[in-house]
């Protein structure tokens, strides 16, 4: 088991990081073990993992179990209206908890439905896929998708705890593996330095091995979390967090969030603002093409994206960290060295669309 205490302006709490760890937990058992307990689980990993978490469930008499679809699509609020009216109907109180089973749509989701029910309850994450033990589960972000923009409705609710449970990513396919993996070099061309070194050293086959995902799962949060307690309301460093969604969001948004997973869009956007970064004279040409070999070494260089440039930037206009109509990039000085702010100089939309057009297949 690996342990990482998470300090923020508004909390403190742990992340566990383990095999089996939802079983093994203590501190999972004495969160849990107050009022009533709300479990949205994801039905998918239902499916996959019942009798697994039956025995875990069984373990608790306090639940109440609430099934959800786990499709990004489902991520809005006329779908989370009836979980909280669900929460009301089975009793829950200000001392009940939400406890989240699932990928980053299911944390996501239970964690914008805490933070609303009786003007916020607690919440206890368990993520269940790379992605969300490494980025959805971390920070306190929760939001829902409108169809203009993605998390563009939600708010900060910090868990009271997160277990992350790699018996769980066995039965992940390979698709979901590289969208956690998207997320990791994200936080590793940012200044993730340990994740970074992992990575340099292994393919796609050889960081699937469980003692090895753990530890670039355990570094890469361990990475977050230290830009998260540093501004955990993103009024300055955390923006870093958000090299490649820029780009990632918009083409998103653009496809409804259909046929396309988020890891494959923040690699799309990784790779389109590394090339942005390069092109205006800051990244240079070595470390564009250090990033992109990266990249293809995971599997995720495909320009299989069929989208259209002009339309990607239109959507643009809508990603939350806009000022005016002024569309915010976080950039790379060279890897490791993210800029970010008022360090970044407007872009002009002819080498917004000069990388796209290198990036998507049109």
């Amino acid at each position: 088991m690996k342990e990482i205490k998470a300090v923020t302006g508004t909390s403190n709490y742990i992340v566990q990081i383990g095999h089996q760890m939802m079983l093994k937990s203590a501190e999972l058992k004495e969160k849990l073990s107050g009022g009533k307990c709300a479990v949205v689980l994801s039905n998918h990993l239902y499916d996959l993992h019942w009798e697994y978490l039956m025995d875990l469930l069984g373990r608790y008499t306090n639940k109440e179990l609430f099934l959800m679809q786990d499709l990004e699509e489902n991520k809005n609020y006329l779908y989370a209206e009836g979980f909280l009216q669900g929460f009301a109907d089975k009793g829950l109180t200000r001392d009940s908890v939400v406890w989240s089973i699932g990928g980053g749509v299911v944390g996501d989701f239970a964690g914008y439905c805490a933070s609303l029910y009786m003007r916020g309850i607690n919440i206890v994450q368990c993520p269940t896929t790379l992605l969300a033990m490494v980025d959805a589960s971390i920070g306190g972000k929760v939001a829902v998708n409108l169809h203009s923009g993605k998390n563009l409705v939600g708010s900060f609710l910090q868990p009271l705890l997160v277990v992350c449970d790699t018996f769980l990513l066995s039965t992940l396919p390979e698709k979901e593996i590289k969208c956690g993996l998207a997320e990791i070099i994200k936080h590793a061309l940012i200044g993730d330095s340990a994740s970074l070194d992992i990575l340099l050293k292994h393919d796609f086959a050889s960081i699937q091995k469980e003692d090895v995902l753990s530890e670039l799962i355990y570094h890469s949060i361990k990475f977050k979390l230290s830009v998260v307690s540093q501004d955990e309301k993103e009024l300055s460093l955390r923006a870093i967090l958000n090299f490649g969604h820029t780009v990632g969001h918009a083409i998103e948004s653009l496809m409804g969030y259909k046929g396309i997973s988020h890891g494959e869009a923040v690699a799309a956007g990784i790779f389109a603002e590394s090339r942005i970064s390069r092109d205006m004279g800051m990244l240079s040409s070595a470390d564009q093409k250090t990033i992109s070999a990266l990249l293809e070494q995971y599997g995720m260089s495909d320009k299989s994206i069929s989208c259209n440039a002009q339309d990607v930037v239109k959507h643009m206009k809508f990603d939350k960290k806009n000022v005016g109509n002024t569309t915010k990039f976080v950039l790379l000085k060279e890897i490791g060295v993210p800029l970010y702010g008022g360090a970044v100089p407007n872009v002009p939309e002819d080498v917004i669309i000069s990388a796209l057009k290198e990036t998507l297949h049109e």
